[in-house]
């Protein structure tokens, strides 16, 4: 007897390490694929790639980004680094993602074995592996890919320090806290959230020696906010724009909310944080338009699991429950105080927060219900969407958050292939960013006229038609010109929504006005329409 209960622990812990090893594997290679794939920058990664090009170590720390981008400097330079080893290039620009997309995934099993049983170790890591969101923040060049590994870095160094009491361990636990703070802007929440949770566990139960000694790594993790902030971070303070850009779109959390309008937003947003970034929903116009679909992709499951799996970490380990919890408070606090947005992207760093009650909440059933079967049925159910939506992506690359695919670099290229001497190339200005950026990666043959933007020094559309004709100075004695223009960044950083409003709220849209006035000198004989970028071939009239 006790040797066939050797062996069915022994066949259970082969059975786990085999299901973690697939997960971890399949992770790793849908990042790779996605990687190696290579698709065309957006515009959002164009904005940051562009301060690569020019800036250096230096300028990175002290001076304003490109675009009044924002970053953590940790990242910046690890960047600068890929960017100075392997090349100004997609690939180079996004190793630092790529590699913290896949450390991720290694620590945060390590993470789930502290708060989870095993195969709610193994249901987390499966949402982690396959959430399509935090797939393509792997492969995104921008710092939120790194801000999820801070948060999960974040909560392993509290499992490993937390109960001891040493001061050398205590004083270890701060210096490597302190460090995350240089790498993402969002993990001190986490790091707040620790250090409150685990405080006020000592409070209740009036342990004040405890209390002192941990007061150790929180100072030390101020301190280090503090410097960061004062060294580097105080250059991005200054950002009425940003904050007018989210409450024009409604992404701060109204607080306190005053109508029920208001209150709509939190159900919304819940909603949304379902789909993104924990890839419940079945979100992609090729199946959603089905009224099935629609229902069964509503996570009825999942929503459950979360809000059981909060609830019983509360009563199963309090502290748990306030180191996980208190890091949404201050998340949520912060955008009620223009502070911090909330919208996609910037969930992405409590993932793994919302992963983890989700499994627990999975736990939980698991010792309740007496069928396996139905246990397995909960299990794939969660599971199957995020894996669905990523095997998808697999075979449909380009639609892999449509919402954010460019073809940028095809458009560029089709212009550079097809580029004769004697063609002049004009680049209309709401496509600066692109042009310029991938001019440094794939060096066009052609240099382009880069179009002014001419909105703010003209007061109606009349007026802007005549400014606009002095960038067609450069077409005389032009036989062919390129047009290239983007369709979907109407405006540019800093502008105030459809202002001005004769530009965008005329009878003409800017684009049919800008055909128009293309037209004037010649007729278009070529057009490639793509979702983000058209580009136009005219032959010019001769006198």
């Amino acid at each position: 007897m006790n040797n066939l209960i050797r062996k069915n622990i022994y066949d259970n812990i082969v059975q786990y390490k085999v299901n973690i090893s697939i997960i971890l594997s399949l992770g790793i290679a849908l990042r790779l694929f996605h990687y190696f794939y290579n698709r065309s920058l957006w515009m959002d990664e164009i904005y940051l790639c562009s301060s690569f090009s020019h800036l250096s170590y230096t300028d990175l720390a002290t001076k304003i980004l490109d675009y009044e981008q924002k970053a953590p400097i940790g990242f910046l330079w690890l960047v600068k680094l890929s960017v100075n080893f392997f090349g100004y290039h997609e690939m180079g620009l996004r190793l630092v993602p790529l590699i913290a997309g896949i450390i991720s995934l290694f620590l945060f099993i390590r993470v789930c074995r502290y708060f989870l049983q095993p195969w709610a170790q193994v249901l987390a890591l499966s949402i982690f592996a396959f959430s399509p969101a935090l797939i393509y923040h792997s492969v995104e060049i921008k710092q939120y890919s790194t801000e999820c590994l801070a948060t999960i870095v974040a909560l392993y160094l509290m499992i490993r320090y937390k109960d001891s009491h040493s001061w050398k361990d205590n004083i270890r636990w701060g210096i490597f806290g302190a460090v995350t703070l240089w790498f993402s802007f969002s993990v001190i929440f986490v790091l707040a959230g620790i250090a409150c949770g685990i405080s006020l566990n000592y409070l209740i139960k009036k342990n004040w020696k405890l209390l002192f000694i941990s007061a150790v790594p929180f100072l030390i993790w101020l301190a280090s906010f503090i410097l960061n902030f004062l060294l580097f971070t105080y250059k991005h303070a200054d950002s009425g724009w940003v904050v007018y850009f989210f409450k024009v779109y409604d992404n701060f959390m109204p607080f306190p909310p005053r109508s029920v309008q208001q209150l709509k937003w939190f159900s919304r947003n819940f909603y949304d944080l379902m789909d993104y970034p924990l890839g419940m929903i079945l979100n992609f116009k090729d199946f959603s338009n089905s009224q099935l679909i629609k229902i069964l992709s509503i996570p009825l499951i999942p929503i459950i699991l979360l809000l059981t799996g909060i609830y019983t970490t509360y009563k199963k380990e309090k502290t748990n429950f306030y180191v996980l919890l208190f890091p949404l408070l201050f998340m949520l606090i912060a955008s009620g105080l223009y502070l911090y947005p909330l919208v996609e992207r910037f969930w992405v760093f409590v993932a793994p927060v919302f992963i983890l009650f989700i499994a627990a909440g999975f736990e939980y059933f698991q010792h309740r219900i007496k069928s396996d079967k139905l246990i397995w049925v909960i299990f794939i159910l969660v599971i199957a969407i995020p894996l669905f939506q990523s095997g998808y992506f697999l075979i449909q690359p380009d639609k892999f958050y449509k919402h954010k695919k460019s073809f940028e670099k095809e458009a560029l290229l089709f212009v550079d292939k097809n580029f004769r001497d004697g063609d002049v190339v004009y680049n209309y200005w709401n496509n600066a960013p692109g042009c310029s950026v991938y001019k440094n990666i794939l060096h066009f043959k052609y240099n382009a006229i880069q179009g002014h933007d001419w909105r703010k020094k003209s007061i109606n559309l009349k007026d802007y038609n005549e400014n606009l004709s002095q960038d067609f100075v450069g077409f005389d004695k032009k036989k062919r010109v390129w047009l290239i223009f983007n369709t979907q960044f109407l405006t540019d950083i800093g502008d105030l929504v459809d202002e001005p409003k004769w530009y965008y709220k005329t009878n003409i849209s800017p684009v049919d006005n800008l055909i128009a006035q293309m037209n004037k000198m010649g007729k278009p004989v070529q057009k490639i329409i793509k979702k983000d970028v058209t580009v136009y071939l005219f032959e010019i009239k001769t006198p």
